[in-house]
C-alpha cells in the first residue's frame, strides 16, 4: 500500500475539521433539506483573496439550467497558469467554503475554483444532479438512461461532455489554467461521478477526489466499470477517496462479489495508483460533504 502526500494532507485535514467544525454546526450540516435556501456564501462575503464571477447556462438538451461560480486569486497568474478544481453540487459547496480555507489555500498555490451548481436558490437540485451525476446503464452494447428512486439517470456522459464543450472553455477564456493540474471534486452522487469520471475518461483530470460516493447506484454497477479499468492510464493520477461512518456495500447485479468502497481503493492502491483512502468514522453522509472538500481543496492547491 502507497503511502503518499495525499493522504497526509487528508490526515492533517482530519484534524484540522475536527477541532474547527462546532458540534452544532456538524448536526445542522447533518439534517438540513436538500432544497434548504443556501443564503449568503462566500461569494457574497467582504474577503480580498479572490473574486467572484457567477455564470448561466442551460444543457443542450435545456432541461437543466447550470450555475457555474468561477473563484480566482487576486494575484497575478503564474507562467504555466492557473490550477483548477472543478466542483459538482457547486450551490453546495461554495456555501461550505469559507475565509479560513480560503487563506489556507492562498498560501499554497492558489486555485481557480470552479463550482458547477444548478440556477436555483437551493443547495441541490435533486431531479437535475439525479441524471447528470449517474452513469448510464448499457442494454446490449447500448447506453440508456434508468431509473432509480423515482429519478431519471444515466446522463454522466452527457454531463462530462458538456464540461469539457461548454465549461472549460468558458473558464479558461476568463482566466489562464494550467491543464496539467486540474482537480475533480464530488460527493454522494458527485463522488460516483468523480470515479465514473476516473474509470471512463482519466485523462481529464490530474486529480481526482470522491467524498462518500454513491456506489450503490443500480445494483453497485461501478464495479463492473472498476475492474474493466486498465489501472495503467492512471499511473500519473492522484487520488482521494473519504468515507463517512460505516458505508454499506455495494454489489455487482447477480454478482456474489461485493465491493465496500475500501475495496475500491484497495483495489486501484494493489495495481500501484496514488491513492489514498479515509474514514472519518465521527461523520455521517450529509457532514462529509464539507470534510471531502476542505481537503480537496488543499490537493488542488499543492505545486
Amino acid at each position: 500500500m502507497k503511502t503518499s502526500l495525499p493522504r497526509l494532507l487528508i490526515s492533517a485535514a482530519t484534524l484540522c475539521l475536527a477541532f474547527t467544525l462546532p458540534a452544532h454546526a456538524q448536526q445542522s450540516q447533518s439534517t438540513r433539506p436538500w432544497n434548504e435556501t443556501v443564503g449568503p456564501t462566500i461569494v457574497e462575503q467582504q474577503q480580498s483573496l479572490y473574486r467572484f464571477e457567477t455564470l448561466v447556462m442551460a444543457s443542450e438538451d435545456g432541461k437543466r439550467h447550470y450555475k457555474i461560480q468561477i473563484g480566482t486569486p487576486n494575484r497575478p497568474a503564474p507562467a504555466r497558469g492557473f490550477p483548477v478544481i472543478y466542483m459538482v453540487d457547486g450551490n453546495a459547496a461554495m456555501a461550505s467554503i469559507d475565509v479560513d480555507d480560503l487563506k489556507t489555500i492562498d498560501a499554497l498555490s492558489a486555485p481557480v475554483l470552479v463550482a458547477i451548481g444548478y440556477d436555483t436558490e437551493a443547495r441541490h437540485d435533486v431531479l437535475a444532479r439525479s441524471f447528470d451525476y449517474t452513469p448510464p446503464v448499457t442494454e446490449n452494447g447500448v447506453s440508456k438512461t434508468v431509473e432509480v428512486r423515482g429519478r431519471l439517470g444515466g446522463g454522466a456522459d452527457i454531463f462530462l461532455d458538456y464540461i469539457e464543450t461548454h465549461i472549460k472553455p468558458a473558464v479558461e477564456e476568463r482566466e489562464p489554467i494550467d491543464r496539467s493540474r486540474q482537480t475533480l471534486w464530488g460527493h454522494s452522487y458527485g463522488g460516483l461521478f468523480t470515479l465514473h469520471t476516473l474509470f471512463t475518461h482519466p485523462d481529464l483530470y490530474q486529480r481526482y477526489v470522491a467524498g462518500d460516493p454513491s456506489l450503490w447506484w443500480h445494483d453497485g454497477m461501478l464495479v463492473k466499470t472498476a475492474q474493466a479499468f486498465d489501472t495503467a492510464l492512471a499511473k500519473d493520477k492522484q487520488i482521494a477517496i473519504m468515507v463517512g461512518g460505516q458505508r454499506r456495500n455495494t454489489s455487482m447485479n447477480n454478482a456474489a462479489t461485493q465491493w465496500s468502497t475500501q475495496d475500491y481503493a484497495k483495489h486501484l492502491q494493489d495495481a500501484g495508483l496514488n491513492v489514498s483512502y479515509e474514514n472519518f468514522t465521527e461523520l455521517n453522509h450529509g457532514q462529509m460533504l464539507a470534510a471531502s472538500l476542505k481537503p480537496a481543496l488543499r490537493i488542488a492547491a499543492q505545486p
